[in-house]
């Protein structure tokens, strides 16, 4: 089988059984890798009445068909779950050097049921697969964890995905973390991944795998690379990865401050610009496996108070919740708030987005200083932040509250606290203000995991395309207009699918078209068919990709999502803009649904449910999700 290890491994932890079977080509063509296999697993063995902690719930690990290639941005890989955030459909995508490690072993998906008796870990040398005691490891840091694996089996080339103290308490946001610093945030796969008993998945493979047509992949994989370093957008990267779209939200008036109480015009933006981090506090490059951009960098903070401080990358994901968001103009405590985050394995999207949630609870007084044991969450206190950083992650006094999300937090307190939230699907908004941008909003309310632009949501809408090339793109000018709510749908679709197959190559969607880079769907396809001896032209790929998100949706559906459910929640549902470029804009909810409608005439689903058609389902060759949803009442 060529660019795969070939073999899925399947780990009982209540058991204590492993076993091995092969990859199916027939799953290989029709869910590709990656996201798409991980997410057909997940339909078939999880059902409704499984719950995200249950044992029963699986936890996939799932590398992509390119996995470890060598082709530029080849290290990522999803894991998946039923979300405890969520209570439905959720998987978490990384890179790092952790995935092609474990291709190299053999293994193309690792699959975990049931719940260990005791703390374990799993350590994985090629065809050698084992559960050991990670008792000693229970309550230890992800860098602590990585540290001590790496000692015991006396290997430092090892990579390591583990969990922090943070996914051993149930935090219903806890991350999975590689490398020290390449995080699964979304979705609380650490939590799942707590509630199995299991610490970590230690791999290390030098069995390798073999491409079907070396000289072709060569020079495709060359190709991309020579005119990836020559693309605007990769100098932009490398020198300061995602962190430079902080001052561009800021002056567009995108930029969440103070729980989005304001969008844009943040006191502090000149200390978090891309110019001003590099300056003080970037020190060396950090790049993932195969990944010329190296968008992440090392960091040192060399004065004040956390004077020392040191780790490796700093992501926007984390800066704007965690700075603008909490209205935290104090550089040096988003990297040390950042360090706690990736040791602790918590996401640190979300934490920002909760904190700040509860900080403007705090000022409202929904929460006073009893609630908080005497943390004063004004805007701007970092060392309050921090301190209630700690409390969620410990599961302590109001943190235990604020560990179930800002969306069951709002209903558990109460007090009106829900209407100063924003979420969809129980997700929270991103660090982008979706207000002024109604393609961006659509993205959110229809992705298949809760609200989450990276699932291809239009970003050509604020910047980068021309209303000639829309048009000639897709058919209207109107599709790059930030205030029209026509044209999203076959822009947006586009986008999904390549976000979708990225997932499933296994490679960084930042290097894709999506985000106007070099790696395109056409590309993707010459790739694949290069890579595994397997012909798929760029219609059949196209395919495949909605093969892959109508299944994630109908498991949405299966769960009882309904086309009322693809709306946002609280603000930003609610609200105009209250300053900046922006002020006024707002969604219409009338013309929301107009929008909604167009979207599902294009992606072929019922426009009163939101379910995916039976006819959709037929030609997409989904005909045992059709029976399931027949059997269930799901579908007409």
């Amino acid at each position: 089988m060529y660019g795969y290890g070939g073999k899925i491994l399947r780990i009982n932890l209540s058991t204590g059984k492993i076993e091995k079977e092969n990859l199916k080509r027939n799953w290989i063509k029709n869910f590709i890798g990656g996201r798409g296999i991980n997410s057909k697993i997940l339909y078939e063995e999880v059902g409704p009445e499984i719950r995200p902690l249950d044992p029963e719930n699986r936890l996939i690990f799932g590398t992509g068909a390119l996995t470890g290639t060598g082709l530029l941005t080849s290290g990522r890989y999803t894991i998946t779950a039923r979300s405890p955030l969520t209570g439905f459909f959720g998987d978490s995508n990384a890179g790092g050097h952790f995935a092609p490690e474990l291709k190299w072993a053999g293994y193309d998906h690792l699959v975990f049921r049931g719940k260990a008796e005791k703390p374990v870990y799993v350590w994985i040398n090629d065809d050698e697969v084992e559960l050991r005691d990670a008792t000693h490891l229970w309550g230890k840091s992800t860098w602590e964890t990585d540290r001590i694996i790496k000692q015991e089996v006396g290997d430092p080339r090892i990579h390591i995905s583990c969990i922090g103290p943070a996914g051993e308490n149930l935090v219903r946001y806890a991350s999975v973390v590689c490398d020290l610093a390449s995080v699964q945030g979304k979705c609380g796969m650490g939590a799942v991944m707590g509630s199995k008993n299991l610490k970590a998945v230690a791999a290390r493979g030098t069995k390798g795998f073999e491409v079907a047509d070396p000289k072709g992949f060569k020079e495709l994989a060359y190709l991309l690379l020579e005119k990836t370093k020559k693309n605007q957008a990769y100098a932009v990267f490398s020198d300061f990865g995602t962190g430079t779209l902080a001052p561009f939200a800021n002056e567009a008036g995108l930029l969440p401050v103070r729980n989005a109480q304001q969008s844009g015009e943040f006191r502090g933006i000149e200390e978090i610009t891309k110019e001003a981090l590099k300056e003080k506090y970037f020190t060396k490059n950090m790049a993932c496996f195969g990944c010329p951009i190296h968008c992440k960098h090392h960091f040192v903070v060399k004065e004040g108070p956390f004077a020392g401080e040191r780790g490796p990358g700093i992501e926007f994901g984390v800066l704007g919740p965690q700075g603008p968001y909490c209205d935290n103009v104090y550089a040096p405590s988003i990297l040390k708030i950042q360090n706690i985050c990736n040791q602790m394995g918590i996401c640190g999207m979300t934490t920002g987005l909760v904190i700040g949630a509860a900080m403007e609870w705090y000022q409202r007084g929904i929460i006073t200083e009893e609630d908080t044991e005497g943390i004063r969450l004004e805007w701007g206190n970092y060392e309050a932040q921090i301190e209630m950083l700690w409390k969620i992650i410990k599961r302590e006094g109001l943190g235990d509250i604020l560990a179930e999300g800002a969306s069951l937090a709002a209903k558990k307190i109460g007090k009106g606290a829900e209407k100063y939230i924003s979420h969809c699907k129980g997700v929270d908004i991103d660090c982008i203000d979706p207000r002024p941008l109604k393609g961006y909003s659509l993205g959110d309310a229809v992705s298949t995991r809760g609200a989450d632009n990276l699932r291809g949501s239009f970003v050509f809408e604020a910047f980068g395309m021309t209303p000639e090339v829309a048009q000639e793109r897709f058919g209207t000018e109107d599709s790059v207009k930030p205030d029209s709510y026509t044209g999203k749908a076959v822009p947006l679709q586009y986008y999904q699918r390549v976000c979708t197959i990225a997932d499933a190559l296994g490679v960084c969607k930042f290097a894709t078209e999506w985000w106007g880079l070099e790696i395109t769907l056409k590309a993707m396809s010459d790739l694949f068919s290069a890579a595994t001896g397997i012909e798929m032209d760029e219609n059949e790929m196209i395919k495949a990709a909605d093969r892959i998100y109508n299944l994630e949706r109908a498991f949405q559906v299966r769960d009882g999502i309904t086309r009322k459910d693809d709306m946002y929640e609280g603000r930003f549902m609610e609200e105009p803009v209250a300053n900046g470029p922006a002020k006024g804009k707002r969604l219409d909810k009338k013309k929301w649904e107009e929008m909604l409608d167009e979207y599902y005439a294009v992606a072929g689903w019922d426009k009163k449910t939101g379910s995916p058609t039976r006819e959709r389902l037929q030609v997409l060759g989904l005909d045992f999700i059709i029976k399931d949803l027949e059997k269930r009442g799901k579908l007409k």
